[in-house]
């Protein structure tokens, strides 16, 4: 098996492509493609085969949740019935972006949600229909691919399909935090530094750019 790479730089095939690239999730595929942060994998989040054949590719550990991507911020009320209000004051300030947000669903049982604030992605979303399980480009453990090229040079024989939108614009993850009833953990540091966290939170900010 070799990945196809579907070029995204080309308006007249963009459409085509992210449908090639939702038909390939929907089958049980892997699909890699860019965020605002780094690249990342894909698969249909109802799919434990593909979840499966993901932490194999990965060289994850199970116990390592992964992430969600929602397509719009309000899509966190299919997964979390009460957000706490440090969790809606770091939505309203960094969602789209790259922020993922650890969240309780019960007493035993979280779930990691991503907004990215990337069109690609976004798209592929929506195309789906489907929640998409997701995680960072690379062996567990490495550094993160930053653009398609990488991807292929590393996973070519692995995964499926590379959505190719050039070089992801960050360069470093998302930042990944734990909500704690009223206070947050910081589980990855990444672009969001603690700093930002900590005053958007005591600033009650509304934007990104609060």
């Amino acid at each position: 098996m070799t990945a196809k790479i579907l070029n995204l730089k080309n308006p007249d095939t963009y459409t085509d492509n992210i449908k090639i690239a939702a038909d390939a999730l929907l089958s049980g595929k892997i699909v890699a493609f860019p965020t605002e942060t780094v690249y990342g994998f894909g698969v249909r989040s109802d799919n434990s085969t593909a979840i499966d054949n993901l932490y194999s590719v990965k060289q994850r550990s199970k116990d390592k949740k992964l992430s969600i991507m929602i397509a719009k911020h309000e899509d966190v009320t299919k997964y979390v019935k009460q957000i706490p209000l440090i969790a809606e004051k770091l939505i309203r300030a960094f969602w789209p972006g790259p922020l993922t947000l650890i969240l309780n669903i019960d007493d035993k049982s979280t779930v990691g949600l991503r907004n990215p604030d990337n069109r690609v992605i976004r798209d592929l979303i929506n195309a789906v229909e489907i929640p998409i399980a997701s995680t960072s480009a690379n062996i567990s453990g490495k550094a993160p691919a930053i653009d398609a090229q990488q991807v292929v040079t590393n996973f070519s024989d692995k995964i499926d399909i590379v959505l190719d939108g050039g070089p992801a614009e960050a360069g470093s993850p998302s930042t990944i935090v734990k909500i704690c009833d009223d206070t947050f953990e910081i589980i990855r540091h990444g672009v969001i530094e603690k700093e930002r966290l900590n005053r958007c939170i005591n600033e009650d900010c509304f934007s990104i750019g609060s």
